[in-house]
Formats: C-alpha cells, structure tokens, sequence
C-alpha cells in the first residue's frame, strides 16, 4: 500500500511524463503537425498579447532602371508592408486519479501502471484533439489554434481579406473533380514556379507537402497503377506512411474533409509549403506553464489532478505559395 509520501512522488513523475506526452502527442498527431513541432517552424514567442506577422501588401514603388545621367529617379514612398495579427490559443490536459483508483492497486507497481495507461490515453485524446482542430474552421470553436481551413478559406485570415491583399490569397481550386496526375500537376507546377525565388531560413517557399484523405490518395495511386512512388526510409522512420508526388511527400489523413466517396464533390486536398507555416508558442513543448499544477487535490472529490497547459497558435505567413482543392471525386 502506498504511503502519501510515496504517492506524491509517483504522481510528481507521473506529471512530467503528462507534460513530454502532450507534446510528444503534438508532433505524432500527424505528418503536418510533425514538421511544425521541430525548429524552424516552431517558433518561440516571449512576449505580447497576440501575434503580429508582417506581409507584403504592395511591390515598392521607388526602384527601376535608369540611364545613368540625368533622368528622374523613382522615389515614390509607398506602403509595403502591412500587418495581419492572431491571438494565442490554450490548450489544457488534465490528468485525474481518484482515490478509488488507486486504492485498487495491490502495491507501489499497480498504481504506476495505473499512472502510465492514464497518461496514454491523455496522450491520445491529445492527438485527436489536435488531428481535428487541424481541419476544422476555428469559427466553430474560437478557442482552437487557426487550422489548414483557416489559411485556405477565401475569407480574412489574420485580420486581412482576400480584397485587401488579393496577391496574398491562398490558390483555390473549386471545380476541378478528377483525382489524377494531371488534375494536381497544373496547380503544383504553379506553386513551384511561384515559391523556387523565394523564401527564408526554413529555405524556399516551393511545395513540399501534399495530404489528403486515404480515400483520395487511394484514387490517385488507382490512377497511377504503373508509376507508384512510395515514401522514403526517412519519412517512414518519423512514423507517418507516404507516396511520392513530383519528389514530394503526399500523406493521409483522415480528418481531411470530404465524404470519402466518388459521389458528392467535397473532397479537399491540399498543396503546402510547410515553410510557409509557423508554430509561434508561449507555453508547452520545452517552457512550462506558470499555471501547470502538480498533485492538485480537489477541494470536494476524493481525487488528485495534473493539469498541463500549452499556448501557441499556427499562423501562415505566404498564402499564396499554398493551394487546395476542394471539389475533388
């Protein structure tokens, strides 16, 4: 039977492993969020209320070739930055053991495995949390982090509307149906001509991300019978199963929307820059909460919880060097 003492220490344990699980449930939630976890893309935050990203709204008015003598050199000041801005999102994981539970366990062993299964299924409930919020219209729930439907709604995003910076918009394409090579090709290759000249320290703005529903990529691979590209060791290593397309990465997931079928046209795909993206985060990963609270005995219920916090929001911050297609069959 444990002591008080002792279980203090085992749920003292027990709350680091909450916190690297929840994190660790972050990057395995799926391919994209993967890469979103690790440097460059995840980015520390240390200060303000929200998070502003400036973008490029005009090309500068005040550069151009000149003879050299005598001409008029362009001067003219013109704005050509301006800024879209995004709040920072909670998420808590709370971790309960009652006494009852605890009371079952035979010895010091018992109640730790009791521990260790609570923390996986807190893990998993993490991940599907983050799975779906991934594809999910954050107008449904304001409290959720900005998702891939977000950034490719013809709608403001970050406080600026398609009208205001039409150049920034994420590319849409809402009426091709076929899944095949050439349906996805035309608009990859122009993404890449878009993103090659451009980008910053995760390196150029091409495309190197492709994910669907493993309906969608079925029908491609249906389409490709003769020509499949599987994924590499590497990618394989990291936990996520993938297809080549044009040399990049193509991976399932299933929270993608669509009805999964050939009948009703409402199945999305996306094409992604990844470097494009960033995790911008205050609290969770390597900085803990000042809020996380260990062994907290509940006031009017015989039980002791961990709560765990992260905050941090997903902002893109080149739209337009990313497509999706939302009509697909």
């Amino acid at each position: 039977m444990l002591t008080s003492t002792q279980l203090d220490e085992v749920l003292s344990i027990a709350h680091k492993k909450i916190n690297d699980e929840v994190a660790s449930g972050f990057s395995k939630s799926n391919a994209f969020f993967n890469t979103m976890s690790k440097s460059p893309h995840r980015t520390y935050s240390d200060g303000g209320t929200s998070i502003t990203i400036p973008i490029e709204a005009f090309e500068s008015e005040s550069t151009g070739f000149i003879d050299g003598k005598f001409s008029t050199i362009p001067v003219t000041a013109n704005q050509l930055l301006t800024h879209c801005n995004f709040d920072f999102k909670h998420y808590v994981s709370t971790t309960t053991f009652s006494l009852d539970e605890i009371a079952r366990g035979s010895g010091k062993l018992a109640v730790i495995q009791l521990i260790e299964k609570k923390i996986q299924l807190t893990k998993q409930k993490a991940i599907r949390d983050l799975s779906s919020a991934l594809h999910t219209l954050s107008s449904t729930d304001p409290n959720q982090i900005n998702s891939l439907k977000d950034a490719a709604a013809d709608a403001a995003y970050g406080g600026i509307s398609p009208t205001d910076v039409p150049s920034w918009a994420f590319s849409r394409d809402t009426t091709s149906t076929a899944i095949n090579y050439a349906t996805i090709n035309g608009k990859f290759q122009e993404l890449v001509g878009l993103g090659q000249n451009v980008g910053d320290q995760t390196g150029t703005y091409m495309p190197n991300m492709i994910i669907s529903s493993s309906y969608t990529m079925g029908k491609f691979l249906d389409s490709q019978v003769s020509q499949q590209q599987f994924g590499t060791e590497a990618t394989l290593r990291s936990g996520f199963q993938s297809i080549m397309f044009n040399g990049v990465n193509w991976f399932s997931d299933n929270f993608v929307t669509g009805s999964k079928n050939s009948v009703t046209a409402d199945n999305e795909l996306y094409i992604l820059s990844t470097n494009t993206f960033r995790l911008f985060y205050r609290y969770g990963f390597d900085r803990s909460s000042p809020l996380d609270v260990l062994n907290m005995r509940l006031p009017n219920q015989a039980a002791a919880s961990s709560q765990n916090y992260m905050t941090m929001n997903l902002c893109n911050i080149s739209r337009r060097n990313n497509a999706v297609f939302t009509a697909l069959t």
